[in-house]
């Protein structure tokens, strides 16, 4: 291989695929779904939460207690990274 393909990138290299940071999300952005219209904005009627950063599915019981438990999970995240 020369030195131009070199610089330019051609010729016979193997594509490496990007190596994607794995983190665990804190699920602290969750969203309610309610199975109605109706039911919007009505907290005992929520359905399952959707964590906007990961897109993972909770359901009711989940989501409350990682709601309930957030601020204290955020807390040990903060302890752990110093």
């Amino acid at each position: 291989m020369g030195l131009l393909s070199k610089m330019f990138g051609r010729g016979d290299t193997a594509t490496v695929e990007p190596e994607l940071e794995h983190t665990n999300c804190p699920h602290t952005t969750l969203t309610p779904s309610w199975d109605s219209v109706a039911d919007m904005g009505n907290e005992d009627k929520v359905t399952s939460y959707t964590c906007q950063g990961c897109a993972q599915e909770f359901s009711r019981a989940e989501g409350q207690e990682l709601r309930r438990s957030e601020a204290e999970r955020l807390q040990s995240g903060l302890m752990t990274e110093e």
